[in-house]
Order: C-alpha cells, then sequence, then structure tokens
C-alpha cells in the first residue's frame, strides 16, 4: 500500500505536464474556437452570452471580417484584432483576449473601436455618419481598475450625458470581461455566462468536461481545445504559443525578483521607503507600468508617474 502512494503522484506530475486542454486564453486557441468559418455559431453564442445586457435582439448568424484590411500587424499580443465581424444588421464587434497589463487599457480599445469605424464610414461630397452600431468585448487576464466600487467581473461602458445619466446613446458599447476576478468553482456554474467565464479561466486545468457543462455550444468548445484533436501544424503553433508565453512569464518574474531584491537590500541599507523607491525605478526599468508597480510597491501612483522622469 505504501508503495503505491508514490506512483499516484508520479502520475500526477506526468499529468500535469501533458494537459487535455490547451489555455483559451492563447491567440491560437481562441481564435481556433471563436474566429473559424465553420464555426461562427460559436461566436455568435459567445457574443450573445456577453453582449446579452447591450443587444437589442440575439445574433442569430455573423461574417468574420479579415483585420488585415487594417493594415495592422502583430509584433506583440496587443497589435491587432483578434476577432473582427458584423451580424446581419450590420452592427460591427471586436473581440479580443488580452493577456499582457496594459496601461491605458480602454483608451487602446476606444481607438481601436475609432479605427473600425474609419473602415466603415462612407466617404464622399456628403459624409453620412449614420454607422452601425458598434461593439468591443475584451476578455482580460489581468484586473483593471474601472473606478470605486465597480468591482464586477463584466463592465459595460458607453456614451451618455453627463447631466442627464439615465440619457445613453447606444451606437457604441465597450464591455470588459475580467477574468481575473472570476472564482467560482465548475459546481456553482449555472448559468451559460458562468459556464464561459469558467472554460475562459480554467479549461487549460481540466481532465474532462464537466458533467454540468454538457450544453452543446459549450462542449463543443471543449472539443476544440482538445490538444489530442490538433493537427500537427496547430499543434505545432501551439507549442510556439506556449512557449512565447512561458518564456514571456519567466523574463517578467525574474525582472520583479531582481528588482524587489535589490530594492529590498538596499532597503536595509537605506531604510524601506528608500528601498521601495529603488525597487520601483527597477520595475519601471524592466518594462512594468506605474499601476504594476504602485500596487506591489504600495508607493502612490503620483511619485511613479514622477520616477520615469
Amino acid at each position: 500500500m505504501h508503495r503505491k502512494k508514490p506512483a499516484a503522484k508520479t502520475a500526477d506530475r506526468t499529468s500535469a505536464k501533458h494537459p487535455v486542454f490547451a489555455p483559451l486564453t492563447l491567440d491560437f486557441t481562441f481564435k481556433k474556437a471563436f474566429a473559424g468559418e465553420k464555426d461562427k455559431d460559436l461566436l455568435a453564442f459567445l457574443l450573445n452570452i456577453f453582449l446579452e445586457r447591450v443587444l437589442a435582439s440575439p445574433i442569430a448568424d455573423v461574417k468574420i471580417i479579415h483585420t488585415s484590411q487594417l493594415g495592422k500587424t502583430r509584433k506583440n499580443r496587443s497589435a491587432i484584432f483578434d476577432i473582427h465581424c458584423e451580424d446581419a444588421s450590420g452592427a460591427r464587434f471586436i473581440v479580443e483576449m488580452q493577456v499582457a497589463e496594459q496601461e491605458h487599457f480602454i483608451k487602446r480599445t476606444f481607438y481601436y473601436l475609432c479605427m473600425s469605424l474609419a473602415n466603415i464610414a462612407k466617404k464622399g461630397d456628403g459624409h453620412k455618419y449614420d454607422f452601425p452600431k458598434i461593439y468591443t468585448l475584451s476578455f482580460l487576464e489581468f484586473d483593471l481598475d474601472f473606478g470605486t466600487d465597480c468591482n464586477e467581473v463584466i463592465q459595460y461602458l458607453s456614451v451618455a450625458n453627463d447631466l442627464h445619466r439615465e440619457v445613453r446613446y447606444n451606437f457604441m458599447q465597450m464591455v470588459y470581461v475580467v477574468l481575473a476576478r472570476f472564482d467560482k468553482t465548475k459546481e456553482e456554474c449555472k448559468t451559460n455566462i458562468d459556464k464561459m467565464l469558467f472554460v475562459l479561466k480554467n479549461v487549460q486545468n481540466l481532465k474532462g468536461v464537466p458533467k454540468n457543462f454538457m450544453k452543446n455550444e459549450i462542449k463543443r468548445i471543449f472539443e476544440i481545445a482538445k490538444i489530442s484533436n490538433f493537427t500537427e501544424e496547430e499543434s505545432m503553433f501551439y507549442d510556439q504559443e506556449m512557449k512565447y508565453k512561458c518564456d514571456q512569464a519567466a523574463i517578467m518574474a525574474f525582472a520583479k525578483k531582481k528588482a524587489t531584491e535589490e530594492g529590498m537590500q538596499q532597503g536595509m541599507q537605506q531604510g524601506m521607503r528608500q528601498g521601495l523607491v529603488l525597487s520601483a525605478k527597477n520595475m519601471l526599468a524592466s518594462g512594468y507600468n506605474p499601476d504594476e508597480v504602485s500596487r506591489i510597491t504600495k508607493l502612490p501612483k503620483k511619485e511613479i508617474l514622477a520616477l520615469r522622469h
């Protein structure tokens, strides 16, 4: 009996090294699940779930728009839309999975929204500004400050009248899904929105499809993310993205460790505050944005911003 326990632990470690499902937070897997022509119904399913609150009516079908027409190149994970599509009414949807924390992310989303508008605006002698509704749906692996007490997993931003907050203009809508805030277990997931949140955040940690996740669309997403179903070419892309993700995580972890160690060591000699300031400077030099540095060192953001000059 005592000999079987180590074997079980070894099996668990081996299983952990070889996951059954690929993370849907990867660019490759996310697009494989939701940007394929033959699986457009899954994209409509995704949009209907997370945009239900702001849609006039459910989306029946969508058409994928190739983002290469926008003249952008992907030099990093945040250089191009993940998915750009429109429905039968002409409404446009920009969908993206954002892994790396980024400063001014809301402004960046608005910029991409305007970029899409610029490409559909009717030009000529008489400019017509009756453009279709446009939505952005951003899934975030990190937390983002939306304001005091704005702690919901899903945040909805739109254009409103400052003097009459009840008056809103529905021609544009930005929706943010903060996966980092979702903490329900699979047993606690009862609604489609909870199940999709759980799948998007945790599919890579599962060994099979939970019994209460057997709805057709959700079950199909598991099948698409199943690594053993990948073709040889898909496996190559998956391995490349996982290597890149692991490399980036290792680089950031090392930078954080080095910056913290150097700062704290200096702090023991000059006082804790001076050490935190030095740590903040090192983190800024390593690529951290001011919000991250402020959260880690607990120094005021205003002071962090001053350290950049």
